[in-house]
């Protein structure tokens, strides 16, 4: 590993350094040591939500421009407070009706955001719209194939009754919490092609979790952050303030992320991730 790769994957570490989500950490680390290996000029965030990419992409590329496209103003309003980089801007806009030029961006973020749209295909043609003919875009969504640990109520109802908790009830719907659906390899892959992109590389990520996880992180953990408990845990606030709970938390998510990093490609997975680029 040169200098240059020694850097960027400190830089990386460090901006993960306080994430407690296993899952979340495994993800965020991908997309961004892809990004620091490609370092594209003009980056584009979909769905940006408070600007956690925007931030991290802004530190780890300070000369590239980069964008972030949310729908939701509230998002955006939280993200122009989060966000301290000076290369980045921000656009409210429909992801699947983006004003912006063809050919526009070579590198594309859409993590976790198809599965929340009623079109996601007309999304992933603007996608390859908007993409270069060089760049790449990385596409994460959450797997059907999830863990029985993640979300052992869905994952028995689905099979047990082909049903799945309301998705509208987000505190208690896990998984499928503001959730259109949830994605195969092939289906995916499938849609992507049929957009006229090309799949150059796919993971599954995380396949070991503790029970319940999606309920303790989100049902519960981020209802309580978002209402201002558990300071140090707040993904879109300084790292600075640590204690014993904290520490504990970052030590278990230590240790699940080493061992979901053996299992990449395992046969149970919560994360489908996807690196695409357009057909020539």
């Amino acid at each position: 590993m040169n200098q240059q790769a020694k850097n960027y994957s400190s830089a990386i570490e460090k901006i993960l350094a306080g994430e407690v989500d296993y899952a979340f950490r495994l993800r965020a680390r991908i997309i961004l040591e892809n990004l620091s290996l490609l370092r594209p000029k003009k980056i584009l965030d979909l769905g940006c939500g408070r600007g956690f990419y925007l931030e991290a992409a802004g530190k780890l590329l300070p000369e590239a421009k980069i964008l972030g496209v949310d729908k939701n103003s509230g998002y955006l309003k939280k993200a122009r407070n989060y966000v301290q980089a000076d290369n980045v801007a921000y656009l409210k806009a429909d992801i699947t009706r983006l004003p912006l030029k063809d050919n526009a961006f070579d590198f594309i973020i859409a993590s976790e955001i198809l599965e929340h749209l009623g079109d996601d295909e007309k999304a992933i043609k603007e996608i390859y719209r908007v993409l270069s003919w060089e760049g790449k875009a990385i596409i994460t969504v959450p797997a059907k194939n999830y863990p029985f640990f993640w979300d052992p109520l869905n994952f028995f109802l689905e099979r047990a009754f082909h049903v799945h908790l309301p998705s509208r009830v987000w505190w208690l719907a896990g998984i499928w919490a503001d959730h259109q659906r949830l994605y195969s390899d092939e289906e995916l892959a499938e849609k992507a092609r049929k957009a006229g992109l090309k799949v150059e590389k796919c993971w599954q990520a995380t396949s070991f979790c503790f029970p319940f996880s999606h309920f303790l992180f989100y049902a519960l953990g981020k209802n309580l952050v978002e209402k201002g408990w558990f300071f140090s845990l707040n993904r879109f606030k300084s790292r600075e303030e640590t204690n014993f709970f904290s520490n504990g938390l970052l030590k278990g998510s230590a240790f699940f992320e080493k061992i979901n990093n053996r299992a990449i490609g395992g046969k149970r997975y919560l994360n489908l991730m996807m690196i695409v680029s357009k057909q020539k």
